[in-house]
């Protein structure tokens, strides 16, 4: 049961900067109109923007799979893949004016696959090895 305690923190943590990348994206518009000196701020350079992208992704990927190769549930893992291809797309297209849109989508499915993971979770009836 410790172990997957370890991983529910993991777990929090995958979701929180899924969350914190939507909001991200989200909000940038809103700041850009009203106050453009807050755009050159840390917050909102592309630097910022790809920790938040890299540490959700690798989170997501690490957690989701681990869970996959346990329940064989690849639905979250579907998630997971529509926001690699919401991302793959918002880099080959290039256009800044709708940047915003997808990075809501980006978290919006990665908090999803998050969220479905949990419900196979919590439904489970697998028992949970202990590790001595």
């Amino acid at each position: 049961m410790k172990r997957y305690k370890h991983l529910l923190v993991m777990e929090k943590m995958g979701l929180f900067f899924s969350i914190a990348c939507a909001i991200h994206c989200m909000t940038l518009p809103i700041f850009l109109f009203f106050a453009p000196y807050i755009a050159s701020s840390f917050a909102f350079t592309s630097t910022f923007e790809w920790f938040l992208v890299s540490t959700s992704f690798l989170l997501a990927f690490i957690l989701l799979f681990q869970d996959f190769k346990r329940h064989r549930k690849p639905l979250p893992m579907v998630y997971l893949g529509l926001a690699v291809l919401v991302k793959l797309i918002e880099v080959v297209l290039g256009n800044n004016s709708f940047d915003w849109a997808f990075g809501l989508l980006l978290g919006i499915f990665i908090s999803v696959g998050y969220w479905v993971n949990y419900k196979h979770k919590v439904a489970c009836t697998c028992k949970i090895k202990r590790q001595a």
